[in-house]
Order: structure tokens, then sequence, then C-alpha cells
């Protein structure tokens, strides 16, 4: 098995995590209502209608969810790929 290099894997992972929340946050910007029925629907029953805010954007707040976001995605890349280098050792796991 090839080994994955974590710095390699986790700025992957932090890059695809920071567009995905770019377009979430462009279609909660664009649909609100829509976004949290569709949001609903991943949750079970639940009414996550009783969150929605009404405090106003800002850049600040919209740049510090992206580090946010961002570093999350980083530091699970980074995990997986040292976790998936880890169990890829265990001969037991490998295939001959």
């Amino acid at each position: 098995m090839e080994k994955l290099n974590p710095w390699r894997v986790g700025g992957a992972m932090a890059l695809t995590v920071a567009v995905i929340s770019l377009v979430c946050t462009v279609a909660v910007f664009l649909f609100p209502d829509g976004m949290v029925n569709f949001v609903n629907a991943w949750v079970h029953g639940l009414d996550l209608s009783v969150l929605k805010s009404d405090k106003p954007w800002t850049l600040g707040g919209l740049a510090y969810g992206l580090f946010g976001v961002s570093l999350t995605g980083f530091l699970s890349g980074a995990l997986f790929a040292c976790s998936y280098n880890l169990v890829s050792k265990c001969s037991v796991l490998q295939r001959h």
C-alpha cells in the first residue's frame, strides 16, 4: 500500500471543506428557507427552523467560520492519513 502524506491529505481535505462551506454559504444566502428545509430532512424529524437567526451576516464572521472549517478539515485529513499509514503497516490487514 502506498503511504499517504498527511500534509497533502490535510491540505486537500481543508480545500474540499472550504469549497463546500462557500457553496453552502451562497445557498443559505440565496435560499434561506429552502436550505433550512433541506437540512431538516437530514435530522430525522427535528425542526431546525427555530435556530434560524435574524443577526446580519458579517465578512468577519464568514471568514472566521471558513477558517474554522478549513482548520478542522486539515486536522481531520492529516489524522486520516496518519491512521491510514498506521493501519497499512499491520500485516494482518494486508493482502498477499
